[in-house]
């Protein structure tokens, strides 16, 4: 992509700051309802289950809107489109906070889900789009540490909101806040993206050169997070016998350690795609093979934690790359796509670990992640290396 087809109506660092809150917004949205459970269904007059429908709704309207009505960024602006899908959010938050019984919360979790699988693939494709030429790696890394946001600041603090002052204000504060950024992103809805004004879809998208292959390393870097992540804490509390509290500390140090990254994503740069990604997978896959073998170590485990947090964000970071410099001109479809699959592997990651997990423990779900990330890192060195040339240009920061 030519960054000279890319106008900034802002600063950059505003530019960077709005799409980090975005996702650090939405990211909060997708965890609240388990730490609240039990208060909004006391509320509500519902059991936890039926509570943790709403979540399910909520991923649900995320993979329909990533596949359907992500590529019209494409069409509109990747910029204006995360302005109407901030509106939306703004909106789907606000009914939630107000939701008169469990229905009412079902349909406005959907609405927020709507929204956020609108914005997600938006936001990866500005972060790519904004970034100055040999900086994209640090630009996409810094905007997706909105993550990091939601999983250490949003989830404690709105915990700690809800025990002072009710469930209902946490979902009215979110409201509060995505209606700033709605009023904050102006600039963002002027940046000319270099899109031709193109129709895209998914299946238009499809047939873009190397999509399947960068699918399937998607596929593989989600699904061998999400089987392990959704069992540390089973293991913590049943397994090692420890506390809710102390299984809580887990993804607050994973989230610290995906944060901290940031300082390594300079390195991203100055490798290139092709070079860095086999190697960060294998890292991944060594850190979950040293996971497995102080699997009944607390500490150790914690620590360990820490490290995962950092490799999984390089790892996600080269992946976003590698999938926004196939076809600049239908990113949000391209981007539209990643989204569906993470949500397909939010949704199979629990069948595959509630496998294992009976037979091995952590240690099973642990082994299946080392697998996955081990082939990844094969496909990347196969499947790069046959795509790129000795200046690797779909790499981030490879020179042109």
């Amino acid at each position: 992509m030519s960054h000279q087809a890319v106008t900034h109506q802002q600063p950059l660092w505003a530019s960077i700051l709005i799409l980090m809150s975005a996702i650090g917004i939405i990211g909060s949205n997708s965890l609240l309802l388990s730490p609240l459970v039990l208060a909004v269904g006391n509320d509500l007059g519902t059991d936890p289950a039926g509570v943790m429908q709403a979540a399910s709704a909520y991923g649900l309207g995320v993979a329909a809107a990533a596949l359907t009505l992500a590529p019209l960024g494409d069409r509109i602006g990747a910029g204006r489109l995360l302005r109407i899908a901030l509106l939306v959010l703004t909106l789907g938050l606000g009914a939630s906070a107000a939701a008169p019984g469990l229905w009412g919360l079902i349909a406005s979790q959907v609405l927020c889900g709507l929204a956020g699988g609108a914005a997600l693939p938006s936001i990866y494709t500005l972060a790519a789009v904004i970034a100055p030429r040999g900086r994209e790696a640090r630009i996409v890394g810094l905007v997706l540490t909105g993550w990091t946001l939601s999983m250490v600041l949003g989830v404690s603090l709105s915990a700690w909101l809800a025990d002072l002052a009710g469930w209902r204000l946490v979902y009215l504060a979110l409201a509060v806040l995505a209606a700033g950024l709605w009023l904050g992103s102006a600039g963002m809805g002027r940046i000319a993206s270099g899109s031709t004004g193109q129709a895209s879809s998914p299946l238009t998208a499809l047939r873009v050169p190397g999509i399947r292959r960068g699918l399937l390393a998607s596929c593989l870097l989600m699904l061998s997070f999400y089987t392990t992540y959704f069992f540390t804490g089973a293991h913590v509390t049943l397994t090692l016998g420890l506390s809710t509290a102390q299984a809580g500390l887990l993804p607050l140090f994973y989230g610290i350690g995906f944060g901290l990254a940031v300082i390594f994503d300079p390195l991203l740069d100055r490798l290139g795609l092709s070079r860095a990604t086999p190697p960060v997978f294998v890292l991944i896959a060594l850190t979950y093979l040293v996971m497995l073998t102080f699997a009944a170590d607390y500490t150790m485990l914690l620590s360990f934690s820490l490290v995962w947090g950092i490799f999984q964000h390089l790892g996600l970071n080269l992946l976003v790359a590698r999938l926004t410099a196939l076809d600049p001109r239908q990113r949000g479809a391209i981007m539209g796509l990643y989204s569906t699959i993470t949500y397909l592997c939010v949704f199979a990651a629990p069948f595959a670990g509630a496998l294992l997990f009976p037979l091995w423990g952590l240690m099973g779900c642990l082994a299946l992640s080392a697998l996955l990330c081990l082939l990844e890192a094969i496909e990347a060195a196969i499947s790069l290396r046959q795509t790129s040339g000795p200046t690797d240009p779909a790499s981030p920061g490879a020179p042109v």
